[in-house]
């Protein structure tokens, strides 16, 4: 694996096993698959207070490695304009790090409304966890060309987690083309498993004929250029020079030892070329806040 991989593992399902539409699967020794998973090269670790019981288990695995990841949660549950929010943010990251058993790299507001991350007392609870030491950098991790703008726009977050894949790199585009040093870190690389499964595409996006067209017209390239989906998904996504986390969710050895594989894959230029006139526009159906439930 190389040392600047981008690979970051995804813990919801660490946590919440039935998340997303790949099969699910329970792993008998959790905490031995992220000893694996350092062992392997995984460098960053992306875990949540919402992802069940992640963050614990994600601790109990440091305890036992003796190499430090860099490591992100998330703050939730906040109320707009509320003089508690610094308050429950300083106790919510106590918490997680209590669990995790080390300090936090990255947090992560969980909630991405523009009331919340534009919060004046939000953005006192940053400053306090930030001086206190509690935290070394801070995102946000949003669905809308809104809240990316005002992430970009308001110069206070050190990272922003966005949904980027090979059939939509609008978001990757929107964040070069404002100019932002920002750190980025890409989710729904997979579109959490439908890019592989036309069933699930089925049943989780009502208007769903565009996107079986265009996996369709991928499947084409992938066959012409003989790689597999997820080797394009994720040697595409590392090609991209401003991303800097490729977030990927897994609780299988092989599926993430192929990922590792599939990152130091280098792309034939007409793949690359047909790939960014399929991903550059905008689709509705690429943001999960649109899937049927």
């Amino acid at each position: 694996m190389p040392t600047n991989s981008k690979l970051t593992l995804g813990t919801v399902k660490l946590g919440l096993p039935e998340y997303g539409c790949s099969d699910g699967g329970v792993l008998k020794d959790p905490v031995d698959f992220i000893l694996r998973s350092i062992d392997l090269g995984i460098r960053h670790i992306d875990t949540s207070p919402r992802y069940g019981n992640s963050e614990e288990l994600i601790g109990k695995a440091l305890k036992k490695s003796n190499k430090k990841p860099i490591i992100s949660t998330k703050v939730d549950n906040l109320t707009p304009n509320s003089l508690k929010t610094p308050e429950l943010m300083i106790n919510s990251i106590n918490e997680s790090t209590h669990k995790l058993g080390g300090n936090i790299d990255i947090c992560y507001l969980h909630q991405n409304e523009i009331e919340i991350i534009s919060d004046k007392y939000v953005h006192k609870g940053i400053g306090q966890l930030k001086n206190n030491g509690l935290i070394k950098e801070v995102g946000t991790s949003v669905y809308s060309k809104e809240e990316l703008k005002y992430t970009l726009d308001s110069g206070i977050f050190d990272w922003v987690q966005i949904p980027v894949n090979i059939l939509d790199t609008s978001f990757y585009h929107a964040v070069c083309e404002h100019g932002s040093n920002i750190k980025v870190s890409v989710r729904s690389v997979f579109l959490q498993g439908m890019l592989f499964n036309n069933e699930w595409v089925r049943v989780s996006i009502k208007d769903h004929e565009e996107l079986l067209r265009t996996l369709n017209i991928v499947r084409g390239l992938c066959s012409k250029f003989d790689i597999t989906i997820q080797q394009l998904s994720i040697s595409y996504l590392a090609s991209l020079e401003r991303i800097n986390q490729i977030i990927i969710g897994t609780i299988s050895d092989d599926k993430l030892i192929n990922n590792i594989s599939c990152e130091r894959i280098l792309l034939d230029k007409q793949l690359i070329f047909d790939i960014n006139k399929i991903s550059l526009s905008s689709k509705s159906w690429t943001n999960p806040r649109s899937w049927q439930q």
